[in-house]
């Protein structure tokens, strides 16, 4: 009777067993093919802090900032050459309205070919540093590097503020927006104090040159009024494409690019050594490390005696930098914003275009260590040949509309020669 009931277990078993329906393989669907995306929690987080950057905020230290007169001036001193001894370079010379306020150039070139890559400044006024190593900390203390430098400009104090003076449209637009120019000659402090001016119209000029919404701004701004939904169908917005949607999930998630990349600027505003190879005539640029001694000792900085407000929070920051050797060789992380237009990419131009630079990343191949540090945030991504596509079709929505077009004419043209 057991062996029998045993018999009958078995066969019930290997009978239930055969009855129950083959597993069906489960297939994943090609990125192309997928229909939607599904954002997590943190991700959503990270698309809500995104977003056109809106209204500029104030800056202390220029009460000019916004005034329509001073950027009048910075506009007809943006696009004069006559600021340049040889009478042949502008502001305009590297940052070329057709090319975005860039030069299209690996290394910019004034006078002299350079040591970095010309950075557009569009929406520049949202930022906190300028120059690839933050040596400047106001627009206006920026624009004091290139009047002066050798390699690009060539001038000096004197022959810059010598040029106002001497020229006649120049001059009025000076004192109609900063009051009579002391009687000749300046004193050196005075001759200061009119470059101070001077810096304060061409940053009121930049502030101007702000981008309208770009297509991914439209789209975060629908994506909100509907409730930063989780589940987005593809298929939903017809000017951010399927593939920049998918660019937008990878860059917020696996792609880690949002850790830099933050925000409503697309950046984090530090100074990180990522390891580009440099230019082989150009391997001794220390970065931040060497931009600290320069900013806290330049007249023109936040706390500085040409400043309007020299106790402001900013200016505390600024009297509080310290140049550490983990500075080293670490440039800002620029934002993302009209990245299209912009290129080459880098401090030195080392990708020259989208595609070379989304491989760096998803590589880092050539990537090399400056010294012992290490940025422990870029690991290798691997990303398919598909995530490199979605993610170039998304940075290409950062796009925005220009700015109002009174501001990308040279005032020059038809005017009494500069």
């Amino acid at each position: 009777m057991r062996l029998v009931a045993a018999v009958a277990l078995a066969t019930l078993v290997i009978a239930l067993a055969c009855s129950r329906p083959t597993p069906v393989p489960q297939v994943t669907k090609p990125e192309s093919e997928r229909s939607y995306v599904e954002f997590g929690r943190a991700q959503i987080e990270r698309v809500q802090a995104m977003g056109h950057p809106g209204p500029l905020q104030e800056d202390p230290s220029n009460r000019h900032a916004d005034d329509l007169k001073a950027a009048t001036l910075g506009q007809w001193l943006f696009f004069d050459k006559g600021l340049s001894p040889s009478g042949t370079v502008s502001c305009a010379t590297c940052h070329r309205v057709e090319h975005r306020f860039t030069d299209a150039l690996a290394i910019a070139q004034g006078l002299a070919r350079g040591t970095r890559n010309t950075p557009t400044i569009l929406d520049a006024a949202h930022q906190t540093w300028f120059n690839w190593d933050g040596r400047f900390d106001s627009l206006w203390s920026q624009s004091h590097g290139p009047l002066s430098h050798p390699r690009e400009m060539g001038g000096t104090f004197a022959s810059v503020v010598g040029r106002v003076m001497d020229n006649q449209d120049l001059r009025s637009q000076y004192e109609a927006a900063f009051g009579r120019f002391p009687a000749t000659p300046l004193s050196e402090p005075q001759v200061e104090g009119a470059m101070a001016n001077l810096g304060k119209a061409i940053a009121a000029y930049e502030r101007r040159l702000l981008t309208g919404p770009s297509t991914f701004d439209r789209w975060v701004e629908r994506w909100r009024d509907a409730g930063s939904p989780r589940h987005i169908d593809l298929v939903a917005s017809e000017d951010f494409s399927p593939s920049a949607q998918r660019g937008l999930d990878t860059f917020t998630s696996r792609g880690n690019c949002w850790q830099c990349h933050e925000g409503k600027l697309l950046t984090d505003g530090e100074f990180h050594a990522l390891g580009a190879a440099p230019r082989g005539d150009l391997i001794s640029d220390q970065g931040r490390y060497g931009a600290i001694a320069p900013l806290k000792s330049s007249a023109f900085r936040s706390s500085g005696p040409h400043a309007d407000n020299p106790r402001s929070e900013r200016a505390a920051v600024v009297d509080s930098l310290i140049a550490v050797e983990d500075q080293w060789g670490a440039f800002r992380t620029p934002p993302l914003r009209n990245l299209s237009a912009t290129a080459p990419y880098f401090h030195q131009g080392q990708f020259a275009t989208l595609e070379e630079l989304l491989h760096f990343y998803s590589t880092l191949e050539g990537a090399v260590t400056m010294d012992h540090h290490r940025e422990s945030v870029l690991k290798v991504r691997n990303f398919s040949e598909e995530e490199l596509a979605d993610l170039a079709s998304f940075l290409r929505c950062l796009d925005g509309t220009d700015p109002p077009a009174q501001w990308l004419r040279d005032p020059w043209v038809g005017a009494t020669p500069p």
